[in-house]
């Protein structure tokens, strides 16, 4: 009898708890769309996926889109005419795949910026790498799968089938180089994961090391181990890279990110950029170590404007003057000729041999560029060769 009582108490606290959820969910979806007057598609949206999906519905809710009244539809909404769309919930046609021409309706500079980065050509920067470029040993033996290994950073190529929908085997991905179904480059989601679209999320070297960190990438490593990561390690306060804004400059932060060097607007005559390479005058990670095409100097200068909110211009000139001579030895010295050493070894190697040798050269080719960057990030003394 009594045990029978307590199952009807439990069975009715649970049925007290659900109904409780949902009208909070309802209510919050309710005020929600009265706030920022949604309407249309993007409020048929909220009518399941307060219950269907209600983390998401959450992150939304809390992000500047969902402030902004930016809504599902305006990411997601699709027509019949598309072959990446499908009909869903029997109301309309919609997109799985959020491309970076969508982002760009509304993010016009940002996406033009990001377009003409290494970050979205990654994918067919591998694709269309040629034989004489000293890596092409290495990145030859991927193509094969058409790269499909390299997919969790470098991005793949996304395929939809007959219905509109993603090929499991092509996604989910978020590879900063991925190409989607309408032939656009990259993914936003890259460095603003999931439906918050953080710019903190984007601030935080964590995010950075997702893809720049590992075997054959030790800028996370060196990152980690240099005077900038250790203070953001141990003394840095993250909720600082919460704070809304153009840019965080040295009076706000005072243990230096991945982002805050390389894209954000801090430092005399900088702008936020989503380029990298726009303070970058040398390409480190490249065997050959090359300069820039264009403006070296002038992207060198954009670096030193970073440095100069924490350090003085004479100690960042000595730094900089006192790497670039110890890179100059380091590549006549051991990069140069190893290189030509590996490559007339590798023409006339074979089977098992070539690949013992292709280990030996991926190690090489991952210690020279190791050392490279760490003249750059902090440690002109540390040697590994």
């Amino acid at each position: 009898m009594m045990k029978g009582v307590q199952t009807a108490i439990t069975g009715v606290m649970v049925f007290l708890a659900l109904i409780t959820f949902s009208t909070v969910r309802a209510d919050a979806a309710m005020k929600h769309k009265d706030i920022i007057k949604l309407k249309g598609t993007s409020a048929y949206c909220l009518e399941c996926h307060t219950e269907e999906t209600p983390r998401i519905f959450e992150e939304w809710v809390n992000s500047a889109h969902g402030k902004a009244g930016v809504g599902c539809a305006d990411c997601h909404e699709s027509s019949k005419g598309n072959d990446d769309s499908f009909f869903h919930a029997e109301r309309f046609y919609v997109q799985t795949v959020v491309t970076t021409f969508t982002c760009a309706k509304c993010h016009k500079d940002q996406m033009r910026d990001y377009f003409t980065s290494g970050h979205a050509k990654s994918l067919e920067l591998l694709k269309t790498m040629k034989e004489d470029d000293p890596r092409y040993p290495i990145v030859s033996q991927y193509k094969d799968d058409d790269f499909r290994q390299c997919g969790g950073c470098h991005g793949v190529e996304v395929k939809v089938d007959k219905d509109g929908k993603p090929d499991p085997a092509t996604w989910p991905n978020s590879g900063a180089g991925r190409i989607n179904p309408d032939k656009g480059h990259g993914s936003c989601a890259t460095c603003h994961p999931g439906h918050l679209f953080s710019m903190a999320t984007a601030r935080q070297p964590e995010t950075c090391l997702r893809c720049h960190d590992g075997a054959n990438y030790p800028e996370g490593e060196i990152y980690r181990s240099s005077l900038h990561g250790i203070l953001y390690e141990t003394q840095g306060d993250k909720a600082v890279l919460e704070r809304p804004g153009l840019y965080l400059d040295g009076k706000t932060i005072g243990y230096p990110t991945c982002a805050y060097c390389h894209f954000n607007g801090a430092g005399k005559g900088l702008l936020n950029r989503h380029n990298a390479a726009w303070r970058l005058p040398r390409d480190l990670t490249g065997p050959e170590a090359n300069m820039a095409p264009k403006r070296a100097e002038k992207l060198r200068n954009n670096m030193k404007s970073v440095c100069n909110q924490c350090h003085a211009s004479s100690v960042i000139d000595r730094f900089f003057d006192e790497a670039d001579k110890q890179l100059h030895i380091y590549q006549q010295d051991v990069m140069t000729p190893g290189l030509a050493d590996y490559k007339k070894r590798l023409e006339s190697t074979e089977g098992d041999e070539r690949q013992a040798l292709l280990q030996a050269y991926n190690n090489f080719l991952v210690e020279g560029k190791r050392y490279r960057m760490t003249l750059y990030m902090g440690h002109h003394e540390r040697v590994q060769r």
